[in-house]
């Protein structure tokens, strides 16, 4: 056999590998490129409704958020509000109740000696009834039933306008809204010449605000102010109309 003979023989054996060594076609490469950008393009994909499903848990969290700090800052005006005005009667409550019941009787006749200690157990219940709602205590849901049950049993009493504005307070502390409306009209509409009616007015419309009634509130707020407007509650009264734009 010749050199050229052998030469060819020996490129004919290697022909097989070399073409094996020179690797994909093409067509081949083309096909793994297109998978390696299918695959990339299934990533982006993802990564973008991971992102969009982050921003929508984001927006629901500041939602929620935003819910919960308008229930507490609700939460903080009653209480800081019913705080007020229990503070504010701390020194006075007792007193104001210990002095009518020396020197402001029951509507009817006088008292007769027997009497008087009916009034003492009056006044007692009425106090203790009060300490319900102190800031030490704040136990409003047997200050509710208390009061409830004082303006029941003594229907006539001159506590009993007290007794009833107390009653609204106990139901608007603990957002028993429904209850606590009815109970602060009643103060206006039983006991109209009572000093509670001007606190009571007010109550009323923070509650009809509270529900959205802003033509209520703003007329409830107005009444305050134009027939009682020395009193603290006009001043308060005052705030919200500047609030709701009067």
């Amino acid at each position: 056999m010749t050199r050229i003979s052998r030469s060819l023989l020996v490129f004919a054996c290697l022909l097989p590998a070399l073409v094996s060594a020179r690797g994909p076609s093409t067509e081949e490469r083309l096909e793994l490129v297109e998978r390696r950008v299918s695959r990339v393009t299934q990533l982006t994909l993802q990564i973008d409704e991971l992102r969009e499903e982050n921003r929508q848990l984001r927006g629901q969290v500041e939602e929620l958020g935003y819910q919960i700090e308008q229930l507490k800052r609700r939460q903080r005006d009653i209480y800081q509000d019913i705080d007020q005005r229990l503070g504010g009667m701390s020194d006075t409550g007792a007193d104001e109740a210990a002095s009518q019941s020396e020197s402001v009787p029951s509507v009817g006749p006088p008292l007769t000696p027997g009497a008087a200690v009916d009034r003492k157990q009056i006044v007692a219940e009425y106090k203790e009834a009060y300490a319900l709602l102190s800031p030490q205590q704040k136990r409003y849901d047997e200050a509710a039933r208390a009061f409830a049950a004082f303006v029941k049993k003594y229907p006539q009493d001159s506590l009993t306008s007290n007794a009833q504005y107390w009653l609204g307070e106990a139901h608007y502390v603990s957002q028993r809204n429904k209850e606590a409306l009815k109970a602060f009209e009643r103060v206006v509409s039983r006991h109209p010449n009572s000093s509670k009616v001007p606190g009571a007015l007010f109550k009323i419309g923070r509650l009809q605000q509270a529900a959205g009634k802003q033509e209520a509130a703003r007329s409830s707020y107005q009444k305050v102010v134009d027939e009682y407007p020395s009193s603290s509650a006009a001043g308060l009264a005052r705030q919200k109309l500047k609030q709701l734009g009067d």
